[in-house]
């Protein structure tokens, strides 16, 4: 019975132990399209909405707009797929879409070419491990992979014309990154 006791006890720390490993551990790796490092894991807690990750603030100062949020019926925050939008109040075609999947890896990297319009897609540099733009029927979209984590960016460029469109994506993209990442 005292052995069995011991055996649990030491189970049970060695669980404890396994799990606060790498907690405190520095992972800079990779820097954001605005030259500042990002760490390798997303520092925002569990269950994070894109709310958390970039505000209608952030986006605002990025396009020169006022810009509101509004919540996104594809939000699956709970399983690691949060997303939202910002617009312009009364303006039409000034959506900003932004959606994040977690661990969504390749797959998801891969998913957004289907829809991309004929020669419109491209490969961007420094963002992530790897990034393309692309345009689909109506709207600008940039894909980036950082580790399994996977990021999308669309906006209507009938709105945003004032924008070299690689720019003003690579700007949307790296603040949600640098936000995610800090």
């Amino acid at each position: 019975m005292k052995t069995t006791k011991r055996l649990l006890v030491w189970a049970l720390t060695m669980m404890i132990i396994a799990s606060l490993v790498g907690c405190g551990a520095s992972t800079t790796t990779s820097t954001s399209s605005s030259g500042s490092t990002l760490k390798k894991e997303i520092s925002l807690p569990q269950g994070w909405e894109m709310k958390d990750a970039i505000s209608a603030e952030e986006v605002g100062a990025i396009v020169g707009e006022t810009m509101t949020y509004f919540a996104q019926l594809d939000s699956n925050a709970q399983n690691g797929k949060p997303s939202c939008a910002y617009n312009v109040p009364g303006k039409e075609f000034s959506k900003i879409y932004f959606r994040a999947y977690v661990n969504g890896g390749s797959e998801q990297f891969e998913r957004t070419k289907n829809y991309a319009v004929k020669d419109s897609l491209k490969e961007v540099s420094g963002l992530g491990d790897k990034a393309y733009i692309c345009d689909s029927t109506d709207e600008t979209v940039i894909v980036v992979q950082k580790g399994e984590t996977v990021v999308k960016v669309s906006w209507q460029p009938k709105f945003y014309s004032k924008f070299d469109k690689e720019e003003l994506s690579k700007k949307l993209a790296g603040k949600l990154l640098e936000n995610m990442y800090k």
